[in-house]
């Protein structure tokens, strides 16, 4: 049986599995419906950029291509185990990081801290046993396929995430010196809509508990930065709107072509970048206070860690770490975490078994 673990940010879903299959696309899902001029693409029909499923009878986009639909929709309800389009990503990315001779997984995913303690056991009953079957339509997996989460675990995001910054794949410690008992260890991750931040104390064995008081979350992140080029466009051009996939671009190239000149955004996502980080900033400073001077390490996670980096930087003496792959960071964390579980779940099983 595999193990995958999913991270559904709001930004990106990140997932990946045992048998080392990975996958990220946007956390998107828009209303579907036939399009007849992809039979001239022939094989960029199968590319991920082009997920087409049917659930239920009902046509979705999902990813980039949700991008085209008439109705899309990212999940930033409060209750996101409720919302149908939460495991519909979900599902999606089971299939696409599993064989498709996989009809049976164990799930890892996560909460934001302030969605956990309250959200936790009902979204882990809600992804718990047979999954809707998917009818591809296009995209890198083909037919019908269904599959079930035998169990599932939910964690906090940002503590997951402390696994990936302390070890490495083979649970080796990256840090020694971070590992003795007492350390403290910070973690910013920057996600798609929110910062969340935790603060963990590490104890004998390797093992750690948050520190709840110095843990949370901040209500900002990508998607403010996202508004203010938004905005920018909007002034440079006399009230013309922007698709995200142009945000993308932008934030990529610093420019944009507009009605054959280019526009340079440069000065803008340089303000904005240094706006947002003060006002991340200011609220890790409130709850923490002095106390991340004596933190012995502090890192930075998530998609916008690398956009942000730079200018966290400063405001902690130049001590952050970025940690590789920053944007599976959780993912990571969900992994090395359900491994661990799992596979003692198991060791314990047999040793019931041979001795029963």
């Amino acid at each position: 049986m595999e193990i995958v673990a999913v991270d559904l940010g709001y930004g990106y879903v990140k997932a990946m599995s045992s048998n080392g299959k990975q996958v990220l696309f946007p956390s998107i899902v828009g209303n579907g419906y036939e399009r007849g001029l992809m039979d001239l693409f022939g094989d960029s029909s199968r590319d991920i950029s082009n997920i087409h499923v049917k659930v239920q009878g009902e046509d979705y986009f999902v990813g980039d291509l949700a991008k085209e639909s008439r109705s899309q929709s990212r999940i930033f309800e409060r209750e996101r185990f409720s919302h149908k389009y939460t495991h519909i990503l979900l599902n999606v990315a089971i299939q696409l990081v599993t064989d498709e001779n996989t009809n049976a997984v164990q799930i890892v995913t996560g909460l934001p801290l302030d969605f956990y303690q309250s959200q936790a056991k009902d979204f882990q009953r809600s992804i718990t046993g047979v999954q809707p079957e998917l009818e591809w339509q296009s995209g890198p997996v083909s037919g019908h396929r269904k599959v079930v989460i035998e169990q599932g675990l939910v964690f906090p995001q940002g503590a997951a995430a402390i696994f990936a910054a302390l070890m490495d794949d083979r649970g080796r410690p990256v840090y020694a010196d971070f590992m003795r008992e007492g350390s403290i260890i910070g973690l910013i991750d920057v996600g798609f809509r929110t910062t969340d931040f935790v603060v963990v104390e590490m104890k004998q064995g390797g093992s750690f508990v948050p520190k709840t008081k110095l843990s949370g979350t901040v209500d900002e992140g990508v998607i403010n930065l996202y508004r203010e080029v938004r905005q920018a466009y909007k002034t440079k051009t006399g009230g013309a709107d922007l698709s995200e996939s142009y945000v993308d671009r932008i934030l990529r190239d610093k420019e944009l072509t507009y009605r054959g000149d280019k526009i340079d955004f440069s000065q803008v996502i340089g303000r904005s970048l240094q706006a947002i980080t003060a006002n991340i900033v200011d609220r890790l400073k409130s709850v923490w206070a002095e106390e991340s001077d004596l933190f012995d390490g502090i890192f930075l996670a998530g998609g916008g860690g690398s956009l942000f980096a730079e200018h966290f930087q400063p405001a902690f003496d130049h001590r952050l770490k970025t940690i590789p792959s920053s944007q599976f960071a959780n993912a990571i964390g969900y992994s090395r975490l359900g491994k661990a579980i799992f596979q003692s779940e198991s060791t314990d099983s047999d040793s019931v078994t041979k001795h029963g």
